[in-house]
């Protein structure tokens, strides 16, 4: 309950904020990310740390790295960031209020060497996951974003992530807020929640598992603006796992279906001196 007050009351601030400054917003975003020629490619690095359960469905917590990479035409300001998404973006195309890309992420491997509640599942690989992404901008403080995935080694499956991000700018903070949805396919939930073989009370059949709405939840970040440049964030995040996946033993009962991650990350953007067209 906590967590949804404390949601709440960001969502409060950002439509609370001044008319002049979102005026003000208003006309950077019009000129900032519109594909002018003026407009130079940006490469922003960074890294973060995050509390975090152990994997999807677990309810122990560890701390765990998290590189950034992103490349993207104007400043990295002038594009709204939020810290799920994907440790590699790539914004190929963009327009004004829109942008196309590349995005990834890695996987790391999971076994019960590492967590004993897994000795109900077969391990999963190290791999990645490879697709696209598309960001739209309704208005100057509010991004809607769809990320579709394939697994690459880890796993044969398809996500899609969905996200609705309100932000807002006051002097060097910028405040972020917004619901998150992913879509799984059965191969993906298969190969991270499946059990070897029966699962007890199928009458020794295999489970059977379907695509669909995989976890809900929410994010909310807070980043100070050093500079245009650089930019430090903290933010926090809950998910819920639903549909199939709640089924598996490592979530019940050895696990949680509900997880809270807690975050601290620094980036710096870096113009790269090239405003390369890729024609649109």
């Amino acid at each position: 309950m906590r967590s949804v007050a404390f949601l709440a009351s960001l969502v409060a601030c950002l439509f609370l904020s001044p008319t002049d400054r979102a005026q003000a917003q208003s006309r950077d975003y019009t000129t900032l990310t519109s594909p002018q020629s003026a407009q130079n490619w940006y490469v922003t690095l960074g890294a973060g740390v995050r509390y975090q359960p152990d994997y999807t469905g677990s309810d122990d917590y560890v701390f765990r790295a998290r590189p950034i990479i992103s490349l993207g035409r104007g400043l990295k300001s002038t594009w709204w960031s939020a810290e799920d998404d994907t440790m590699l973006s790539i914004g190929v195309f963009s327009g004004q209020g829109w942008r196309i890309g590349f995005s990834g992420d890695l996987l790391w491997k999971r076994s019960a060497k590492v967590n004993p509640a897994l000795v109900a599942v077969p391990e999963t690989k190290f791999g990645a996951e490879a697709g696209g992404f598309v960001e739209f901008y309704p208005t100057s403080w509010l991004r809607s974003r769809i990320d579709v995935r394939r697994g690459i080694a880890a796993h044969d499956g398809v996500v899609a992530d969905f996200k609705l991000d309100a932000f807002s700018t006051i002097g060097p903070w910028t405040l972020g807020v917004g619901p998150r949805m992913r879509i799984a396919s059965s191969d993906y939930i298969r190969t991270y929640f499946g059990t070897a073989g029966a699962m007890p009370g199928t009458g020794g059949l295999l489970q059977r598992y379907n695509a669909g709405v995989h976890t809900v939840g929410a994010l909310a970040q807070l980043t100070y603006n050093w500079s245009d440049q650089l930019k430090t964030t903290a933010y926090v995040e809950y998910k819920r796992l639903v549909g199939d996946a709640t089924r598996s033993p490592i979530v019940r009962p050895f696990g949680s279906r509900d997880s809270i991650t807690i975050g601290l990350s620094a980036s710096y953007s870096f113009d790269t001196g090239s405003s390369y067209s890729f024609g649109l």
